[in-house]
């Protein structure tokens, strides 16, 4: 907003009259033009209308956000007016008059350029665009991280019996019904590789309210009241196995073509050995010590302890603990059934 009601009295003097009125009109504009597109860029594009966007293509997206912001811009403008001036019927003449020959242009490149900016951040990851633009990681640095993976329970049987294409498409209705639950906890999306998704957090985001381990049972929750769908869809349920671990890490921009922020450290290694051993036991979500002591779990989990696991590819024992769900009827540390 601060930006906006730079930019925007400066426009209104240049290109309309150099006085205060104007530069007053422009402040006003710019404040309402920012509320009413920061509203529908959190409650309708990114709210309700989500899942109907996502279905669109890049260029698609871009056409039909960038035209719908730039309606917001013109409202917003209609409204400025309005304000100032005390009279209703300025709305409709802030629509025909001359000044829109530079305000239009402006607020076209304007909504092009916002929505470009939103999709770019989508295609690379959530903050992942802040990251690159600010050079947080530009030099590597070492970092607190927590890591869960997760990984998508009896894959190799959905793929041979759905076959390639209708597989593809519920892995990624299983991302895109993920996607709130990993939002809402604070985590951000490190990378999918195939039927695994592993998402990260902040140390001190992902132990603040126990957010990293929500978030593994919010998206089962999620999954869970899709289920109907998924069963006409796909004759399955999919569900979800996960390991969670963190520690130091060192975090790094790396590649020329294409540049990427990685995460390298034993810490992911163990995550992940974590999760095999979650599906190697039939377990939910496995959790080392080293996390579990820093969180309060919420009432409606039970905890089992592993042991001290020997895990594939470390030398040193890892002490772990099982947690479930507790509504869902079974046995903490006892697998589900089949």
């Amino acid at each position: 907003m601060a930006v906006a009601c730079v930019i925007t009295p400066v426009f209104n003097v240049v290109t309309s009259e150099a006085s205060a009125r104007s530069a007053v009109q422009g402040l006003v504009d710019a404040v309402l033009i920012t509320l009413l597109a920061g509203g529908y860029l959190v409650f309708l594009r990114d709210g309700w209308a989500r899942p109907w966007f996502r279905k669109m293509s890049f260029r698609a997206d871009l056409a039909m956000s960038s035209s719908l912001l730039l309606v917001v811009f013109l409202v917003g403008r209609g409204l400025g007016q309005v304000v100032t001036t005390l009279e209703p019927g300025r709305f409709v003449r802030s629509l025909t008059e001359h000044h829109l020959v530079y305000a239009l242009p402006f607020f076209a490149i304007l909504a092009v350029g916002v929505q470009f900016v939103v999709q770019i951040n989508r295609m690379i990851g959530a903050n992942v665009l802040r990251y690159f633009v600010a050079g947080v990681y530009h030099r590597p640095k070492a970092e607190g991280r927590i890591f869960l993976f997760l990984d998508l329970e009896g894959s190799t049987q959905l793929a041979e019996r759905l076959g390639s294409a209708q597989y593809f498409e519920l892995l990624r209705r299983c991302v895109d019904d993920l996607t709130e639950p990993v939002l809402d906890t604070e985590g951000e999306i490190y990378q999918y590789a195939g039927d695994e998704v592993v998402v990260t957090w902040r140390f001190e985001d992902g132990l603040r309210a126990s957010n990293c381990v929500r978030c593994f049972f919010e998206v089962r929750e999620a999954i869970g009241r899709c289920s109907a769908r998924y069963g006409r869809d796909f004759a399955a349920v999919p569900r979800f196995r996960g390991g969670l671990h963190g520690g130091t890490v060192t975090a790094g921009e790396i590649g020329d073509l294409r540049k990427q922020i990685v995460f390298v450290g034993d810490i992911l290694n163990t995550a992940a050995r974590l999760e095999e051993y979650a599906k190697r036991m039939g377990l939910d979500l496995v959790v080392s010590q080293a996390i579990l002591d820093r969180i309060k779990l919420p009432s409606s989990l039970g905890v089992a302890r592993c042991g001290e696991l020997e895990l594939r590819g470390k030398d040193a024992h890892v002490i772990a603990y099982s947690l479930r769900d507790l509504s869902d009827g079974v046995p903490v540390g006892a697998p589900p059934s089949s």
